[in-house]
């Protein structure tokens, strides 16, 4: 996926950073005891700074861990068992279905630790420790202009990445806070044998589909188990059949006891992306051109592939992952642009750029630093360039055919490979090995089906939505103007019948005898080879200059606001680093006034009902479940299912399966979403309408039970009153 305060419709009278509310902020877990731990204590948080985050003792960050790259997990039972959401899963729930065990469909649970499914490839990372190198950076020599060298940088980064990383033991990486005001290292240790534990089938885990994505009121069991295994010593190992379930520093306590409005929670994941400080310049960019753009490329994409996953089973579980994650990125797109349209954040931020302006003429020195900043920003966006428009285009459309992104770089990287003048036949061999691969997994599978109607939308939108002076030269070329007859439909048909990446018989013919003529006469190639060009040429280096720009400018507009405000806590945004956000248990009203309640319950289930829809359908057993009170230890004082809950904790993409922890630090709920009011957060920040949807853990721990027979899983957990 990937901000500023309440100020919406506060902003022509209150400065646009004034001050954090409480309930904003995603905040370094080093950092917390300096700047949040007071504040999380009046609001009901019991515990230390040090149980929190601590690098030499156990604390609540050695039970988070970030999941694939993507996802959040928390650790809840000495055995490595980890809990996380159903879509953060869904890959590997997908990646191990069939039409005979579509667990998509179905669910799974493994009832013994031998049942265990392993997912190659997925992985787990932990923390293991963070800290302040921004010295270390700004006391490096300066360039001819007074800045620490670029290069210079770059080195001391891996310098510092080498020596934290203990001989290659640790994964490290040096991130940039404030763009470039200061530089934090992060260890991490990776576990590489993660293997899948349970799931519900989607009728549970994606209820509400993409109706009620991104909305309240939910009711989505949206979770999903898997267990990390170690070596014998504890360390991360390969997959192996000996590998043992890892064991802890630490494991989060369950609640049992409920949770009500007003009490505090905590978010501790790692929140993908925010913008919160953008310029006008930058926001009126994204209103006007990217998120339209964008919005418009994901809806006929979407609706393409929904039209090709209708035809059958086999298709819909193939693609289900992936028209997920692009539904969900449309749907965001689509509610940030809602947001900008109705609050005219452009607007706003000009408002307090004119204050910042006024304040930089007040003195000679700032002026001298800062006086053309506005005015090199207005450059760079002033222009009529659709930049952003065409890299939407060729990353939406131009390479979505999976011939592309799969086997089609691989032949481009085979057929510069034989353009050399005298090529390594080692060389040759590796290349022709890996196109093989690439090839039998291609044609094994049934891509070709989705490609063919994908194919049509990448040549439509290339011809039709590109600016003219980046439009890639396909469509001169003598393949596309001749033997297509200028035709997007003929030029489909040439690839998928004539071309090595639609031909499965040509691919064979072509990797016995490899050579260059071959693919400089492929129709497919010819494709791949101008979307290569088009990008690295009229797309890439105008990125690359245009961020060069931007980087600088950036920097400058952060020091400028800090220094002006300097009573200000500053949080930096968020980057996929671990961070620790707080608030408490809260409804909400709608930007038009309506009041949402904090929970929702079983019984509002059977309401969405509706037999055989691919959204809203319910298991049998849960329906019998619900409507005959089966609900066991699980239910709410006044007899009725938890299901999901809002709090008003500052989260984005990324947190998505993040635990949420109440003040004694027990796991009260799994994060997943937001409410349609949180699509412009990552810009701004509206603490009356901002919320986090949470699927309540004793509706979890309810269909593990209850519906799924897999208590076994509960006894491993360390349930609390």
């Amino acid at each position: 996926m990937k901000l500023l305060s309440i100020f919406a419709f506060l902003f022509l009278t209150t400065p646009l950073f004034s001050y954090t509310p409480p309930d904003e902020g995603m905040w370094l877990p080093m950092l917390i005891k300096d700047y949040n731990y007071e504040e999380m204590k009046r609001l009901g948080c019991k515990l230390t700074a040090e149980q929190i985050y601590s690098v030499n003792n156990s604390s609540l960050k050695d039970a988070i861990v970030q999941l694939g790259g993507f996802c959040t997990a928390e650790i809840i039972s000495d055995e490595g068992l980890i809990l996380t959401n159903h879509h953060c899963g869904y890959d590997a729930i997908a990646s191990q279905s069939t039409e005979e065990h579509n667990y998509l469909k179905d669910g799974f649970w493994a009832q013994n630790k031998g049942e265990e499914l392993n997912i190659p490839g997925l992985t787990v990372t932990f923390l293991k420790s963070m800290a302040d190198v921004s010295d270390r950076i700004f006391n490096l020599d300066k360039d001819e202009n007074g800045d620490p060298d670029y290069m210079a940088i770059e080195q001391e980064k891996t310098n510092i990445e080498v020596e934290y990383s203990k001989e290659g033991k640790y994964t490290v990486e040096v991130k940039e806070m404030f763009d470039g005001n200061a530089f934090y290292v992060f260890v991490y240790e990776v576990y590489r044998d993660i293997r899948m534990v349970g799931a519900p089938p989607s009728s549970i885990g994606k209820f509400g589909g993409d109706t009620d994505n991104w909305m309240w009121p939910r009711h989505t069991g949206d979770f999903s188990m898997f267990r990390i295994y170690a070596g014998s010593d504890n360390d991360p190992a390969d997959y192996s059949a000996s590998n043992k379930p890892f064991k802890p520093k630490h494991s989060l306590p369950v609640s049992m006891k409920g949770i009500s409005d007003g009490d505090f929670t905590m978010v501790m994941g790692y929140p993908g992306n925010t913008d919160r400080y953008l310029t006008s310049y930058e926001v009126e960019n994204l209103q006007k051109i990217e998120a339209p753009s964008m919005v418009s490329l994901f809806e006929k994409r979407l609706s393409i592939m929904r039209s090709v996953m209708d035809r059958s089973e086999t298709l819909e579980i193939e693609n289900a992952s992936s028209y997920a994650s692009m539904s969900n990125a449309y749907k965001y797109y689509k509610g940030q642009l809602r947001g900008l349209n109705k609050f005219d954040l452009v607007g706003k931020k000009k408002i307090y750029e004119s204050g910042l302006t006024s304040w930089i003429e007040e003195d000679s020195d700032r002026k001298a630093k800062y006086g053309d900043m506005f005015s090199r920003f207005e450059k760079v966006y002033g222009s009529s360039d659709q930049l952003d428009q065409d890299m939407g285009v060729v990353n939406i459309a131009g390479f979505a055919p999976e011939f592309v992104t799969g086997l089609g770089i691989s032949m481009w990287r085979f057929q510069r490979t034989l353009g050399i003048s005298e090529p390594d036949d080692s060389q040759i061999t590796a290349m022709t090995d890996i196109a093989e691969e690439k090839s039998q997994e291609y044609f094994s599978s049934n891509k070709q089906v989705m490609d063919r109607e994908i194919f049509k939308f990448a040549l439509d939108a290339l011809k039709n939505d590109v600016s003219e002076n980046r439009r890639p030269d396909l469509f001169e070329h003598k393949l596309y103007v001749k033997k297509a007859k200028g035709s997007n439909e003929r030029f489909v048909d040439l690839v998928m019948k004539k071309s090595v990446l639609g031909n499965e018989k040509k691919m064979a013919k072509f990797l016995k005898k490899p050579n260059q003529k071959t693919l400089d006469k492929d129709p497919g190639m010819v494709y791949v080879t101008s979307l290569i060009n088009m990008y690295r040429s009229k797309i890439q280096m105008a990125q690359m200059q245009r961020e060069s720009e931007l980087s600088e400018l950036k920097g400058l507009f952060m020091q400028a606001i800090q220094e002006k405000e300097k009573s200000k806590t500053f949080y930096p945004d968020a980057n996929s680093t671990m961070r620790v956000t707080y608030g408490t248990v809260k409804n909400y009203k709608s930007w038009e006034g309506k009041a949402y309640e904090t929970f929702t319950t079983g019984d509002q289930i059977l309401e969405k009902y509706v037999a055989g829809d691919h959204e809203f359908d319910v298991p049998e057993k849960l329906r019998t479940l619900i409507s005959t009170k089966d609900f066991g230890a699980y239910a709410r004082p006044d007899g009725k299912l938890p299901v999901c809950f809002l709090h008003n904790t500052d989260i984005t993409g990324g947190n998505s399966g993040s635990p949420v922890i109440n003040g004694d630090g027990h796991l009260i709920g799994v994060a997943f979403d937001g409410n349609w009011e949180s699509m412009t957060s990552d810009l701004f920040w509206q603490d009356e309408y901002v919320r986090t949807i949470s699927v309540d853990i004793r509706y979890v721990l309810f269909i593990i039970d209850k519906f799924a027979g897999a208590s076994h899983l509960l006894d491993e957990m360390n349930l609390v009153k």
